[in-house]
């Protein structure tokens, strides 16, 4: 057993995909919400079976190493050794992570991560600092918190002793360059609390820093980098994951600290936006994982804008909305300090987010004056326009009448008088629309059948009129059906393998999956049915086709020889269509 085959065999393709894409069981297979496109409804197949994951709607996916490779970017050398370490495998002497930046780059983080947790262990005053905010050491420990200390050089010189060169370091955010000219470099995190950010799959890929005592800015994060993007990375993701799956919900919170206390106290389903307010790619990302949210934003005005906003992003990626309002304090963090109980009852009571828009109008506008009434109008009327259903708008405009002592007939007008909110979505180059393939040929499905059902293979080679090619793709795996049962009367799937080349392998390995996605639980009576069908559909569209190029060269012939010749063939094409 190489080392490929090793990995293979300690990996499941469900327990991979299953980190990035919440799953659920749909026959012999999972399915769940593509990460590869825009992904509406769950498109995105995995066969454990067959080793398999692949999108249908966008034609993506692959074996395990291919997911890995797509999902974090990297190329096949650097797929396997991701894969390895997890499978605990050792690699041949050959180190991919030498020749590929991102792998470097991630390694730099984690000794970076250490060199950070280090210092914050020597330091006194900094493990003080923590754990008089409420924090125990296996907390501080489990979260890889640091201090960055007040060098300019300390943390260059340490990454450079460890063999990574400047330009990496630069490219890592972790050092910064005084200007063009002056290429000198120096530690971009000093005298900072150090909180690590991690992807979902726990590599650290870049990092948080608070001032110790005053100065500006009060948080520094990393700049954008090969591995590390703000508006796509969840913090605290890593380790939120599986308690989000388990309650079907994530709780959104603002600060670092926020995430971990919430965390120590026992709601491990929370999780930070990475130093920017909430994006549209952070909720897709958490689609992977639930539908449901709540938003537990700081309760200050700022947070209540934060709030709004994150409410209309949230409504767009049709996600079920909760608000959970704190009692105590001005953050979660300051909450869970006061009392751990009091935030618990405050995710009980969360409440939806009309329910929070309701509450936040007659909170800041007099219900009893004109001027009060108009400007509650004014923000609830837009809110209540968006409701998807006219039940949903007529609730709302009832419970709204009442409050405002009116008639729901006039609320009603001022609702339609509204003119229709546009919302601006600046293009993004990282969102990607699948190019939808609604429909598969005849012949990608025959081929899916016959690799599921090699026993019906006969039918095909006793019956189709194979006088013009399948697809490129499709007519190369044919061909190896067509060669293996030549030689052998049967077909062999594993000698098929052998005749195709690797990317024709991996079209092999999905086209079964196309017939379970389609064709679900087909008994094998049922699926010959459906093979002899495909095979007549064919045969009549291969005819045509043969029928019309004949036709066209009957009339563009100029040889009386050549042209009896053509009548001849298409004579015999007509029988063959008669037989059909």
């Amino acid at each position: 057993m190489n080392h490929l085959d090793e990995i293979r065999a300690k990996i499941n393709i469900e327990d991979i995909v299953g980190g990035f894409v919440q799953l659920k069981k749909a026959g012999r297979n999972l399915k769940g919400l593509c990460p590869f496109h825009n992904d509406s409804r769950p498109s995105f197949m995995v066969s454990p079976e067959k080793g398999i994951a692949y999108c249908f709607s966008c034609n993506t996916g692959g074996d395990i190493f291919k997911f890995i490779q797509l999902i974090e970017k990297v190329d096949f050398p650097g797929a396997v050794s991701i894969l390895a370490e997890k499978a605990g495998v050792r690699l041949p002497e050959f180190k991919p992570e030498a020749h590929n930046e991102k792998l470097r780059i991630l390694k730099a983080n984690d000794v970076a991560t250490n060199f950070f947790a280090n210092q914050l262990k020597e330091s006194k005053k900094g493990m003080e600092y923590f754990i008089g905010r409420g924090l125990s050491e296996a907390t501080i420990k489990e979260f890889q918190l640091g201090l960055a200390p007040d060098s300019y050089t300390a943390l260059r010189d340490h990454m450079k002793s460890a063999d990574f060169d400047e330009k990496l370091l630069l490219d890592a955010g972790l050092i910064s360059q005084r200007s063009i000219a002056d290429k000198s470099t120096y530690g971009r995190f000093r005298n900072r609390y150090m909180f690590p950010i991690h992807d979902q799959q726990g590599n650290a890929v870049g990092f948080g820093g608070r001032i110790i005592g005053d100065g500006e800015p009060k948080y520094l994060n990393s700049p954008d980098t090969p591995v590390y993007n703000k508006s796509f990375v969840l913090y605290g993701l890593t380790m939120a994951k599986n308690a989000i799956k388990k309650e079907d919900l994530a709780i959104f919170v603002e600060g670092y600290m926020d995430v971990i206390a919430a965390h120590q106290a026992g709601t491990k389903n929370v999780i930070a936006t990475s130093g920017t307010a909430l994006t549209a790619p952070q909720l897709k990302l958490i689609k992977r994982y639930t539908n449901n949210i709540a938003f537990a934003f700081d309760a200050d005005s700022a947070g209540m804008e934060a709030t709004k906003r994150a409410i209309e992003l949230a409504q767009e990626a049709k996600l079920n909305i909760r608000i959970i309002q704190i009692p105590d304090g001005k953050d979660p963090d300051e909450c869970i300090q006061k009392s751990p109980e009091a935030w618990k009852e405050a995710i009980k009571n969360s409440v939806k987010a009309m329910d929070f828009y309701f509450a936040h109008a007659f909170s800041i506008y007099d219900q009893n004056d004109l001027d009060g009434k108009k400007a509650i109008l004014n923000l609830l009327l837009p809110l209540i326009k968006q409701a998807s259903t006219n039940m949903e708008q007529n609730e709302h405009l009832q419970r709204l009448a009442y409050e405002l002592k009116t008639d729901a007939q006039y609320l009603w007008q001022d609702m339609k008088n509204l003119a229709q909110k546009k919302v601006y979505r600046p293009a993004s180059k990282t969102e990607v629309s699948a190019p939808q393939k609604e429909t598969f040929s005849r012949e990608e499905y025959l081929l899916g059948f016959i690799l599921e059902h090699p026993d019906l293979y006969e039918i095909v080679h006793s019956n189709l009129i194979d006088v013009t090619s399948f697809d490129a793709a499709s007519e190369k795996i044919y061909k190896a059906l067509k060669k293996v049962y030549n030689s052998r009367s049967v077909i062999d799937v594993e000698q098929v393998r052998a005749e195709l080349s690797e990317e024709d392998q991996e079209r092999l390995n999905v086209l079964p999956m196309l017939v379970e996605e389609y064709y679900p639980d087909f008994s094998q009576e049922a699926a010959k049915k459906e093979v002899t069908s495909l095979i007549r559909q064919i045969n009549m569209k291969n005819i045509r086709a043969s029928q019309k190029e004949f036709e066209f060269k009957i009339r563009a012939a100029q040889d009386p020889g050549e042209r009896t010749l053509l009548l001849n063939q298409y004579s015999q094409i007509l029988k063959l269509a008669n037989k059909i």
